[in-house]
């Protein structure tokens, strides 16, 4: 039952050729500019989910200030938004696959609701309070991207799907930098009486409401991949839906590189968590707040285009070895990055170019680093699982990777920034013009080296283990495919439209073949 296909579906695949550009596939069904208008749509989502990331992190050194908050307090906050996304992620991957709702219906929802929370959030003061609207902005955040990442997988061939991940990665990477670039500047200056970092709450939750208004008004809701016995599934009762994910789920955790990816991921997000406390690190490095600002956006757009470059050269790759090729390309991303990180948080700058040490670095690190996920993980991902579960799959990747990473990135940087190495701004004083606090620096760079290095060690593991069991699946999949033989459809009592014996090929086998390495 891994990877398995409808034979619907493969002729569809047989008939539409893997287009040039962005789109393919089902897109072709939409026109050329549905297709455009879909993904543009889809990049805007991913762009809002982007700026929300960075709007607590940039801020967080006026909230120390201005309301008194440690950086344990400002920890809590991203933690506990980050678990309830990642809870909340399987709920909308259900809501999507099972089509409970429609896929653009959820988009619309997330959107409007995640940014009614953050206005409300800007006239907040009380710690507990904020706490509470951040888990809720994070249940509406986990219905984004495990939806937006089963329409792409739905509407592009494998062949060129790297490429548009990366321009979804594109987009949320210049979220990151936008969110950056409005909170910090922001954050600490006084607009018209009212506190920079409220204005800049406002500001991203009134875009967030803006985009699910153009998603719900322009995108047309693509065909959705899905058999008869799928239409019967919907059908049952909450027990059922819960125990068939589940099994969904335990059945691909038997695939060794479907698990290796898995656990990569697990470590591979607690870096980029980390990192959100980039800005706050330039900060007490001495850099003013548009300095630092224009750091993380220098490193948000260099991510940009490092994802938008991992997804084409993962597709380059694996034209040359479909078995090793993305594989050889995660390995090159992820030993890429281990000593520029060093170098950012743990080596002094020349004094009379500071910001043109870290901004060098910090650019070379997000056109490197960034290469995995839109190049290596979400399309094999994409090709070794059903059509009909891919939001479920991406939404329990999303909780799995999500939870780990909330503790061991945002979490662990502020506990052993504070609680281990000496981490202190409570004696800032913010009327004074900014200063180098070097126990500051110290404490969090080696926070963020510490919570960087090591995970990405581990994920080099991983990353090279698939050379033996990317193979290994893909041939027992190919093995199936052989040994199985579509068989006109048969009414039976359980379906109507076909028999629960009837087979569905892998989706790997929809695709163009390809010799074997």
């Amino acid at each position: 039952m891994l990877g398995k296909h409808s034979p619907e579906d493969i002729n569809l695949k047989q008939k539409i050729e893997p287009s040039s550009g962005p789109n393919g596939s089902q897109a072709a069904d939409l026109g050329q500019k549905g297709a455009a208008l879909l993904i543009f749509l889809l990049c805007a989502v991913s762009a809002l989910e982007g700026a929300d990331q960075a709007m607590l992190p940039s801020v967080s050194y006026a909230l120390q200030l201005d309301l008194d908050l440690s950086l344990t307090d400002i920890t809590k906050m991203n933690l506990v938004q980050a678990l309830a996304q990642c809870g909340s992620a399987p709920i909308w991957g259900v809501l999507s696959d099972r089509q409970i709702m429609r896929r653009k219906d959820l988009l619309v929802l997330g959107c409007i609701l995640q940014g009614a929370i953050t206005v409300i959030l800007a006239g907040v003061d009380e710690l507990a309070f904020m706490i509470l609207l951040r888990a809720l902005n994070g249940a509406m955040l986990a219905s984004l991207r495990p939806v937006a990442a089963g329409i792409i997988a739905d509407v592009t061939p494998e062949a060129g799907r790297g490429k548009v991940y990366g321009w979804i990665q594109l987009a949320l990477n210049l979220g990151l930098c936008s969110g950056g670039l409005i909170g910090a500047p922001l954050s600490t200056k006084n607009i018209l009486g009212v506190q920079g970092w409220r204005v800049a709450f406002v500001g991203i939750g009134s875009i967030s409401i803006l985009v699910g208004v153009m998603v719900m008004l322009a995108m047309t809701e693509p065909p959705h991949q899905q058999s008869g016995c799928e239409r019967a599934s919907k059908t049952k009762g909450g027990g059922g839906v819960l125990k068939q994910e589940a099994s969904r789920l335990m059945s691909y955790l038997q695939m060794p590189t479907f698990c290796f990816l898995v656990i990569q991921g697990c470590f591979g997000c607690i870096p980029w968590n980390a990192l959100a406390y980039q800005t706050l690190f330039f900060q007490v490095r001495g850099l003013s707040d548009e300095q630092a600002a224009s750091l993380a956006a220098i490193g948000a757009i260099s991510a940009a285009f490092g994802s938008l470059i991992g997804g084409i050269v993962g597709d380059k790759a694996a034209g040359k070895s479909r078995l090793h090729g993305r594989a050889v390309i995660a390995q090159i991303s992820v030993v890429a990055g281990i000593p520029i990180a060093y170098f950012v948080f743990m080596m002094s700058p020349p004094e009379s170019a500071t910001y043109v040490w870290y901004f060098f670095l910090v650019m070379s690190l997000g056109l490197t680093a960034t290469w995995c996920a839109t190049g290596v993980n979400w399309p094999i991902i994409s090709e070794i699982v059903d059509p009909q579960g891919r939001a479920s799959i991406m939404a329990w990747l999303t909780a799995l990777e999500g939870s780990v990473a909330a503790v061991g990135g945002n979490a662990a940087v502020g506990i052993l920034a504070q609680n281990v190495f000496g981490y202190n701004l409570k004696d800032v004083d913010p009327s004074k013009p900014r200063e180098v606090d070097l126990d500051a620096t110290r404490a969090l760079g080696k926070a963020l080296m510490l919570t960087s290095f090591v995970p990405w060690i581990i994920c080099l593991g991983f990353y090279t283990m698939l050379h033996w069991s990317y193979p290994r699946d893909m041939r027992r999949i190919e093995k199936q495919k052989a040994e199985d033989t579509p068989r006109t459809p048969a009414k039976d009592s359980q379906c109507g439209d076909c028999s629960p014996e009837r087979p569905r090929l892998s989706l790997a086998a929809a695709q163009a073949e390809v010799p074997a390495n």
